[in-house]
């Protein structure tokens, strides 16, 4: 905010330049450097803290000195309202009594506003509490008074909260507001809400106890009461809230009960109440036992089941406090006790295990803690003979020496018996030996178990015994066990060690470390003991031996070297002293270890080598190493290696270095190498040292020309004598004379020269002999000066130009269309074009002016793709291809080349990422829509063709439409067979191979209410027992398949509903009160479980109650009690009386127990407990006076739980002198008596002991006459009905002597009356329901009551709770008011809780119950806020309908009902185009969106849940991306357009580029270019780049004039949309005159060797239309073979056609209009009129055939055998046909030591032998054509002496035909390895040839060699040689062979005939066969030639003759001999 603006001002020049400061720094302002002064912190800003702000601000100037200037800035702050009205003096209270008057002022309200003015006038509002209108209030003043008088009753107190609110007087008010609580007090009278409370207090209870609570009702505290006990005011004490506490400890033993009256006054009024008091039992007396500790015995063979003995115990307390259990401890679970205290043998004893148990008897009472008291009894069991005897071990072992004496006690066994007395006495015996002997070895002692030696021992004889032995126990059916004894014979050393050999040789390394062991040997001694304890001795002190035999090395060392060996002596001894020995000798050799490393003889080496191809390896140097150690160690390896990894060196392990491969000096001149020496020990050890070879130079290199190819153009007019043409040059690298080069023509010219040392090419003479356009190629030969010389040629083209060169430029085709697959690699062809020249020396340069990037053109006008293209990306391409000419100024020309890129099956199918995969469906709809889930394809045609497919359609359920992907249901889903689906559609497409994509969707199926709940058993039966209080009997859940609120199970009972409840959510089924047997014994009733939701299903289920009788009344004795009068002079077992007592329906004493539970401390008398008899356990003493017992017999029943009954027995005892009456008790007590007591009801027995009768009278106590007594027999009666508050009474009875009045006696008899406890409790409803928020504190819920119909104690009543959750609830015993203890939370706990409670009253005999459960429901409370579900992005396409679902969103709240009500909302800014359905969170559009104004959004939803307070609210935010949908078309720039062009165009000319743009985004917005079809001018034109919009010609337009084009601009999107725009044309007329030929393809033949000139075709065209035509050859003439008149048309031969060279020619011809140059270049392109295609096919002319070389010379030995081959000669014919196939023949056949083959020109020998000297022979080729053309040739033959005695025949291990394929590398091998000419004579098989042997695996080979002055080799040389070199030769020939071959020599056989002979033989067959040959040839010439040529072939393949190795032609250079077909390797192998 801006406070204003400081200015300040400079003299200076510029002014003020400087800052602003303001001070303080800290205040809520801050200045600019603008001097512009705004809020920083407005929070600081308070005018009621701070009304004024005083600040300075500096200006300082930016120089030095830094001027300043001060300013001083004073800031009042104006006062807003932002303070409210603060109430002082609060709280507000004040009272007002009954005697309140009208218009009396009450109190005064005040508040204060900081505030100033208006904004700090307050006024007042009463806002609330004053609905009834008593009060009113000043608005101003704040006073508050009463306006009319509140009426109010007595002991009335009215609260009243008035809200007063004070108000500011702001423009925007504000307000506080402040409680004001006044009570209006009435009349007080305080008193009592009841009169009379009854409460219990248990005892024992430290005080203070609380006892009571008592309600009253008055108006304290406003006008105090007090309290006061007026009764028992000692014990209790009451406080002034009115509750009453103890002053002491209560006991209930001392009193039970007490009256306590209680008084409440205000000080003018008093009311009174009564409390009664009772005192409740509490458990603080223990059981007492009747008897002792004691022990008792019982065998422990007892079974299980015995009774062992009784206990039992009694409690004086009442109730359970005094109903005794008992509890058994110790026995290990051997023994139990019953209820009644009988310990019973559980399971069998065992002595040996336990021979005693200590008991303890724990009698326990039932109170609240119980109480128990122990008693301890001690079990002895005493020993059954069970237990057989046990040896200590199963096995004893002992050894004893063989010369043991007899008689030494070896070992005693020992066996023990756990049983005792004569049942553990063992006795021992030996039972068997092993090995038997014939008398026994051993004895034993049958009492102490001692083994003793009987017999001489001889461990030769016998080693080991086995004894076994027997102890058996004495009991009386006798137990017995063994063991086994092993006694091990010890031996006597006798015997002298003896070594496992006499000798030992033992090897030993030199280099074993000192100590090391050497050898292990083994010693043996017959003797047990062996050679343990033996010892060596020896006689060498470098070695030692130890035990058990270890050779070792002392501490020295071994060298082989010095010493090879030892001979050691050893000595055994068997003992230190006295012990026998052996001895044995150890030869050591001591072998070697590798310790020398190898030395060489030199270092370094160096040799030379020179440079060339070994490939077979060649000796270059030897290098020698020397190694002292022997063996591996000494054997060395050499290895070669260099550096740089160039070795082509290897070393032979003689240490020879060969070089194998190719070696250049060029490459490398010398090689630096390591070798190393390693002999072959472990570890190996090396030496190294350097080798240096030097390579020499070779001529192996010819001179290289620097082009492969060069050309030159010359004019034939202005070339002259001398001109240069053009220089050549080639290099040599090698050095020396051999890189000097020369230059030669290798034909000569005589129009061209060569400089030999320059190369230059210069014209020899004038050129005017050139009438044509002609090529001459000229071939350079470059050779240098080496020995021998090598060349190479290059070839020179030289363009003679006549022509003119002015024919332009065009290419053959205006435009080309291509195809090309995509993702070819690059370098793929795509086509070729071709520009032509109409000049042979006019060159085309090509290049692409469009899309360089993609494709590049050669020179030769192959297009080829320079990367991978993509289809999808682009699938035209228009390329602009220009040619331009070497013609200077050049001419130029273009092309349109359309490739088309074809679709490639290389996209996948497409989902989009937008698609939701997560779906919720219902179940059970019968057909469901899922959607479309489609795939796009970037492919096109069948490649983009999708179908869609299921993997999983879960037998059938879901179905997908193959075509659109529609996804349907076929079936209803059902949740809860499947409550999800994973579903995986794949969508593949139709290309080759197919592609595919596949998307997962998830699809939830939401639930529905179609299961109803489901019980497990379709009925139930449950048995409870009569009288037990309510709780829960049977729970009878039932179970619904679905789930959440569909799932949820209420339970209701139908049919009986007053006895039985059952939870509503739960289905326990709970007695409402305890159930009466006899009332009613069964109950059946359904129990319907229902879902509450739509539709509501249900199932029901059979409940049947059986009620179980249960034991309710104990057994009742015949008489109320028993009296009996004994003498003392009595004896034991004198009935003392019969006790009967019987249980409902049976007979007396039937299942009854009886026992004497009191009284009986002297154990003077014993009671049956099955006949209830009671006798003497004693004959009684004399007495002198009456002595009186008092006993307490108890009855038990057998029912379930027993009950027992008690009466009391009144035993007298008299002296026999007795003479006054004597009473059998000294007081009487009857059993109470019932207030129902009918008349004439028996109350007691009054008897005496006397000798004479008596009379019986009541003389006291019964004034009011109840009772009446049978003055005879005593028994006293009631008289009448009795009154309960007369009781308790006490009246005398007198006794007296019938006959004598004076002797009497008097006894009292008390009697009680209770008052009979006639009524239960009742509620007045057995089932109640309370509700409870959830959260609360503790808090009281209800308050229950019951009503009891009987008075007193009776009908005194507390409550208790039996059964719930007795941590969450608690009940007030004396108001029955139930109170929670915890709060509860509704969402984490049980909703629902069933409490029991129970009303007791303190009812005599006994206590009754009265029962009501309480169903508490916790209800909800709105404490927890919602919860949103994650939210995923959603996405909408723009342009959707309003009402559209764009998604759900779903908040979640743990509450119920209205608490879990949530409306959701939309906040952010979006809400005008979105909007949420407030129930179901369903965003919809409210107004389509549009993705080009805005395509994405940030929705934040809120949700409230507003239905109750407090409400709670959660926010999430959503983002909703808005797809692109094409919904905008391109829009063009222009509507129209307009261009001019002309009518004739070079292709690609522009035209005009056009524009449109798309709004949309990605495809939508692409925009593509298409010029829209129209017959007649569409052809013309081509969008170059469907991109760009550039319009191109595809070349001339057919007309001029006016032409429109449509073109349509249209996106990428699905649809597409587009728009047109119209383009007119002014298309310009410049189009020439066409000629036209009157025919356009013509074909004409011509002989070849026509000559130069020759006419071939005249070109004339139809019509000239008086212009000059000029006629071209646009093609086909590039090599200038042909002239064509420009102004003529006559085509002529420019040179000699060849038919040889060139067969058929195809020429265009062009016919145009004379132009100038300028006008020609505009119009440089073909038309279809004005082009003629010729075809010149040249006919095939006879030429003479040329030999290879003029003259050919060789060399062979006069011994070579008929038909050895000498040499062949070749010639070539350039004609093909007959007139190319030669044959040869020797001219005039002059020799007859020589012949020829006719087809392979062979010259071979028919008879030399015994002839020398040089044959001179000339041989001639002759073609077959018609007119027999020959070439002839000299072959010069040197026939050398030899002998055949000098023939040797090698023996080769190998067959003839794999020599014979390999003979050529056999010779080779044999003259490198004997360094002489060798020649092979014959090759020959034994079986074959020569019959000598059977086994065709052996082949012969004669040779006979010559040295270097070609003199004959002795045959003896020759051997001896071949043995030398043997192993060289076996070498080499197994790597030709690629196995080994062994080689022998042999003598040559003899000859079985002369050479002359066989030659005349042979030649006699010659002639016969050729005068047949001349037959066959006249019969039939065709065949001839046929078999001719496959004879030519198979002789060729089976030829044995091999070409003379010195055949030379005429330059003297060696021919090479030439491999035969199929050659393998072989081996060779040498024997003598």
């Amino acid at each position: 905010m801006e406070v204003l603006q400081v200015t300040a001002t400079d003299k200076d020049e510029g002014g003020f330049q400087g800052t602003f400061i303001l001070t303080p720094a800290d205040s809520p302002f801050q200045l600019s450097q603008d001097g512009i002064l705004t809020v920083r912190n407005s929070t600081l800003l308070d005018r009621e803290r701070i009304s004024s702000i005083h600040l300075q601000v500096t200006a300082r100037d930016h120089l030095s000195p830094y001027g300043e200037g001060h300013s001083a800035i004073n800031i009042l702050l104006l006062d807003e309202n932002d303070n409210s009205p603060t109430f002082s003096g609060t709280p507000y209270k004040q009272d007002i009594f009954n005697n309140m008057t009208a218009g009396m002022s009450i109190l005064q309200v005040a508040a204060d506003d900081p505030d100033e003015g208006i904004n700090g006038e307050i006024s007042f509002i009463l806002a609330g509490g004053n609905e009834d209108g008593y009060f009113e209030l000043d608005t101003s003043t704040g006073q508050i008074s009463l306006k009319t008088v509140i009426p109010l009753g007595v002991n009335q107190l009215k609260n009243f909260v008035l809200w007063i609110t004070a108000i500011d007087g702001g423009m925007i008010p504000r307000s506080s507001s402040v409680p004001v609580q006044i009570f209006a007090v009435g009349d007080s009278r305080p008193q009592f809400v009841q009169k009379a409370y009854n409460v219990s207090v248990e005892e024992e209870l430290a005080s203070p106890v609380e006892v009571a609570r008592v309600e009253y009702e008055s108006v304290n505290p406003h006008i105090p009461v007090s309290f006061q006990v007026l009764t028992e005011s000692a014990t209790f004490d009451i406080n002034a809230s009115g509750i009453i506490w103890t002053k002491t400890k209560l006991d209930y033993e001392s009193q039970n009960n007490y009256i306590l009256n209680i008084s409440l006054s205000d000080g003018n009024t008093v009311d009174y109440a009564t409390v009664f008091v009772r005192v409740t039992d509490v458990n603080d007396n223990s059981p007492v036992f009747g008897i002792k500790s004691t022990t008792i015995s019982i065998p422990e063979n007892t079974p299980p089941g015995t009774n062992i003995t009784s206990v039992s115990a009694t409690d004086v307390d009442e109730g359970f406090n005094g109903l005794v259990i008992y509890a058994l401890k110790g026995g290990e679970g051997k023994m139990d006790i019953d209820t009644s205290g009988l310990i019973v043998l559980e399971k069998e004893l065992d002595r040996e295990k336990q021979g005693f148990y200590n008991l303890t008897v724990i009698a326990s009472d039932q109170g609240q803690p119980p109480l128990s008291t122990a008693l301890n009894l001690t079990v002895v069991v005493d020993d059954v003979n069970d237990n057989p005897p046990v040896f200590s071990s199963s096995r004893y072992e002992m050894s004893v020496p063989e010369d043991e004496v007899l008689g030494k006690a070896l070992l005693t066994v020992s066996a023990t018996d756990l049983d005792a007395g004569a049942n553990a006495l063992v006795k021992y015996s030996i039972i068997s030996q092993q090995p038997p002997t014939s008398s026994p070895m051993f004895v034993v002692n049958s009492s102490t178990g001692q083994l003793t030696l009987s017999q001489q021992l001889d461990y030769e004889t016998i080693k080991q015994f086995e004894v076994e032995v027997e102890a058996s126990d004495a009991g009386q059916l006798s137990l017995s066990a063994t063991t086994l004894v092993v006694v091990h014979v010890l031996d006597v050393n006798d015997n002298p060690p003896e070594f496992d050999q006499a000798a030992y040789d033992v090897f030993v390394l030199e280099n074993l470390q000192r100590g090391s062991p050497i050898y292990t040997f083994s010693v043996t001694d017959k003797d047990e003991a062996g050679f343990s304890q033996g010892h060596f001795v020896h006689n060498s002190t470098l070695f030692t031996v130890d035990i058990p035999g270890i050779l070792s090395l002392v501490d020295t060392e071994l060298d082989r070297e010095t010493t090879p060996g030892f001979t050691l002596q050893v000595w055994a001894v068997d003992a230190a002293t006295n012990g026998l020995s052996s001895s044995a000798l150890f030869h050591i050799t001591v072998l070697d270890v590798n310790d020398n490393n190898p030395e060489f003889q030199m270092q370094p080496y160096s040799f030379e080598i020179l440079e060339g191809d070994y490939m077979l390896g060649t000796p270059t140097g030897q290098v020698t190493a020397t190694d002292l150690d022997e063996g591996e160690n000494a054997r060395i390896t050499y290895h070669l290696s260099a550096e740089d990894g160039d070795n082509p060196y290897s070393i032979q392990q003689d240490g020879t270095i060969l070089v194998t491969g190719y070696v250049d000096r060029e490459t490398k001149d010398k090689y630096e190498l390591l070798l190393v020496a390693s002999d072959n020990g472990v570890p190996q050890r090396q030496n190294f040292t350097y080798v240096s070879i030097q390579v020499l130079d070779v001529n192996d290199n010819p001179p290289q020309f620097t082009r492969a190819q060069y050309s030159a153009s010359v004019r034939v007019a202005t070339a002259k004598e001398g001109v240069s043409v053009l220089f050549v040059s080639a290099t040599d690298p090698d050095i020396g004379n051999n890189s000097l080069i020369s230059y030669s023509l290798l034909n000569h010219s005589d129009d061209f020269h060569i400089n030999n040392h320059t190369g230059e090419i210069t014209v020899s003479r004038n050129l005017d002999h050139i009438t044509a356009d002609r090529v001459v190629t000229l071939t350079v030969i470059a050779t240098d000066h080496g020995v021998p010389q090598l060349t190479s040629n290059a070839s020179v083209t030289v363009y003679l130009l006549v022509n003119d060169t002015s024919f332009g430029l065009t290419f053959e085709s205006s435009s080309y269309e291509f195809s090309i697959q995509e993702n070819e690699p690059a370098g793929t062809a795509v086509g070729s074009v071709k520009a032509l020249t109409g000049s042979i020396a006019v060159q085309v340069v090509y290049s692409l002016k469009s899309h360089s990037d993609k494709f590049s053109v050669s020179g030769q006008g192959d297009i080829v793709a320079l990367a991978m293209l993509d289809r999808e990306e682009r699938d035209l391409y228009s390329i602009i291809v220009e040619a331009v000419d070497s013609v200077v100024p050049p001419n130029t020309a273009v092309a349109l080349v359309t490739v088309r890129v074809n679709d490639v099956n290389d996209n996948p199918p497409v989902f989009s990422t937008l698609i939701q995969t997560k779906l919720s469906v219902p179940e059970n709809a019968p057909s469901l829509d899922l959607g479309v889930f489609s795939a796009t394809d970037l492919d096109i045609g069948v490649n983009a063709l999708i179908s869609y497919s299921l993997q999983d359609d879960f037998a059938g359920t879901f179905h997908i439409d193959s075509s659109t992907g529609k996804l349907t249901t076929k079936n209803s889903l059902d949740r809860e067979m499947v409550d999800s689906y994973e579903l995986k559609i794949t969508a593949t497409d139709s290309g080759k191979p197919p592609q595919s994509a596949s998307l997962v969707l998830s699809i939830t199926v939401e639930d529905e209410n179609d299961n109803a709940p489901v019980f497990p058993q379709r009925s139930y039966s449950v048995t409870v027992k009569e009288n037990e209080p309510p709780h829960v009997i049977l729970s009878a859940a039932a179970t619904d398949a679905d789930i959440g609120h569909n799932a949820i199970i209420h339970y209701v009972i139908i049919g009986e509903t007053s006895s039985f409840l059952v939870g509503e959510l739960s289905g326990n089924i709970t007695t409402l009160q305890p159930l009466d047997y006899e009332s009613h014994s069964e109950y059946a009733f359904l129990l319907r479980a229902f879902n509450p939701g739509e539709p509501s299903l249900q199932d029901t289920v059979n409940i049947t109650v059986t009620v179980e009788d249960v034991n309710e009344e104990g057994p009742v004795f015949d008489r109320p009690s028993y009296h009996q009068i004994l003498l003392d002079n009595s004896t034991a077992g004198t009935l003392v009386v019969d006790i009967n007592a019987r249980d409902e329906n049976k007979d007396y004493d039937e299942g009854i127990f009886y026992s004497i539970s009191g009284g009986n401390s002297e154990g003077l008398f014993s009671l049956s407990s099955t006949t209830g008899e009671l006798r003497l356990t004693r004959d009684l003493s004399k007495l002198s006076a009456p002595v009186y017992y008092s006993l307490i017999v108890t009855a038990t029943d057998s029912g379930l739980p027993p009950l027992s009954t008690s009466v009391k027995v009144s035993v007298t005892i008299a002296p026999i002198n007795v003479s006054f009456p004597v009473f059998s008790e000294e007081v009487y007590q009857p059993a109470p008596l019932s207030e129902k007591t009918l008349p004439d009801t028996f109350v007691v027995h009054i008897d005496v002991l006397y000798k004479d009768p008596v009379k019986y009278s009541i003389v006291s106590g019964d004034e009011k006459g109840y009772f009446i007594i049978d003055s005879s027999t005593g028994i006293v009666r009631t008289r009448k009905n009795l009154e309960a508050e007369d009781f308790p009474a006490v009246f005398n009875v007198q006794a007296t002597d019938s006959s004598t009045a004076s002797i009497f006696n008097e006894v009292s008899v008390n009697v009680t009356v209770i008052d009979e406890n006639d009524f239960p409790p009742v509620f007045p409803s057995s089932l109640l329901e309370a509700r409870l928020e959830e959260n609360l504190p503790a808090t009281r819920i209800i308050q229950l009551e019951a009503q009891d119909n009987d008075t007193g104690r009776n009908g005194f009543l507390t409550y208790g709770i039996l059964s719930g959750d007795r941590l969450k609830f608690r009940i007030d015993e004396a108001t029955g008011i139930l109170y929670s203890t915890t709060s509860f939370d509704y969402e984490e706990e049980p909703t629902e809780y069933q409490v029991v409670i129970y009303a007791e009253d303190d009812g005599i005999p006994e206590k009754k119950r009265g029962y009501c459960t309480v169903v508490i429901k916790i209800i909800d409370v709105n404490d927890w806020p919602p919860v949103f579900d994650p939210v995923t992005e959603f996405s909408v396409n723009e342009n959707v309908p309003v009402g559209f679902i764009v998604g759900k969103i779903t908040a979640t709240d743990r509450d119920t009902g209205d608490n879990a009500f949530v409306v959701y909302n939309l906040t952010g800014g979006a809400e005008n185009v979105f909007e949420i359905d407030e129930i179901n969170g369903d965003i919809k559009i409210k107004n389509s969106p549009d993705y080009e104004i805005m395509n994405k959004y940030n929705l934040t939803v809120n949700a409230v849940n507003n239905k109750s307070a407090p409400f709670f609210q959660a926010t999430t935010h959503v983002s909703v991306l808005v797809m692109d949908v094409n919904d905008n078309a391109p829009v063009f720039a222009q509507d129209s357009y307009s261009a001019s062009i002309n009518m004739i165009n070079p292709v690609g000319a522009h035209v005009i580029t056009v524009s449109a743009t798309d709004k949309d985004q990605g495809l939508n917005g692409l925009v593509e270019y298409y010029i829209l079809p129209d017959q007649n001018f569409t052809p013309f034109f081509l969008i170059e780049d469907m991109s760009e919009g550039k319009i191109i010609t595809t070349g001339s337009l057919p007309q001029s004039g006016e032409m429109h084009l449509t073109v349509m601009a249209r996106d990428k999107g699905s649809p597409s949309l587009n728009a047109t725009a119209v383009i007119t044309l002014d298309v310009l007329d410049n189009s020439p005159f066409v000629p036209q030929f009157n025919r356009s393809e013509i074909s004409v033949s011509i002989l070849e060797n026509t000559g130069v000139d020759y006419l071939i075709y005249d070109f004339t065209v139809i019509e000239t239309s008086g212009k000059q035509i000029d006629y071209t050859i646009a093609s086909g003439n590039e090599k200038g073979h042909f002239r064509l008149d420009p102004k003529s048309g006559q085509l002529r031969t420019a040179v000699n056609l060849n038919y040889e060279e060139v067969s058929e020619y195809v020429l265009l011809v062009e016919a145009n209009e004379n132009l100038p140059s300028a006008t020609q270049v505009q119009y440089a392109s073909l038309f279809a009129e004005n082009v003629a295609l010729l075809r010149v096919s040249v006919q095939d002319v006879n030429e003479e055939p040329v030999f290879l070389s003029d003259a050919y010379s060789a060399r062979i030995p006069n011994s070579v055998p008929y038909k050895y081959p000498v040499i062949t000669v070749q010639a070539t014919d350039p004609d093909s046909g007959d007139n190319g196939r030669l044959l040869y023949s020797l001219v005039n056949n002059q020799s007859n030591e020589f012949d020829i083959d006719e087809n392979t020109g062979q010259v071979f020998t028919v008879s030399v032998a015994g002839k020398a000297g040089t044959f001179y022979l000339e041989v001639q080729a002759t073609d077959q054509g018609t007119s027999r053309l020959t070439a002839r040739t000299t072959v010069n033959v040197t026939v050398d002496s030899s002998s055949s005695n000098n023939i040797v025949v090698v023996v080769l291990s190998e067959m003839i035909n794999i020599v014979e394929r390999n003979i050529i590398e056999v010779k080779r091998v044999l003259e490198d390895k004997l360094a002489w000419n060798v020649y092979i004579i014959d090759v020959y098989s034994n079986e074959v040839e020569r019959k000598a042997r059977s086994s065709t695996d052996v082949t012969y080979v004669k040779i006979i060699a010559f040295d270097e002055a070609n003199q004959e080799v002795p045959a003896e040389e020759v051997k001896r040689k071949l043995q030398e070199q043997k192993s060289n030769i076996e070498t080499e020939l197994e790597k030709i062979f690629s196995r080994p071959v062994t080689t022998s020599i042999e003598e040559a056989p003899a000859d079985s005939a002369s050479p002359e002979l066989i030659a005349t033989i042979v030649l006699s067959v010659l002639l016969a066969c050729s005068l047949i040959g001349f037959l066959v040839y006249v019969a039939f010439t065709i065949k001839r030639k046929q078999e001719q040529q496959y004879l030519v072939k198979q002789r060729a393949e089976t030829a044995e003759g091999i070409d003379n190795p010195w055949a030379t032609d005429k330059n003297g250079s060696v021919k090479s001999l030439e491999k035969l077909e199929h050659v393998n390797n072989v081996g060779v192998q040498i024997n003598s």
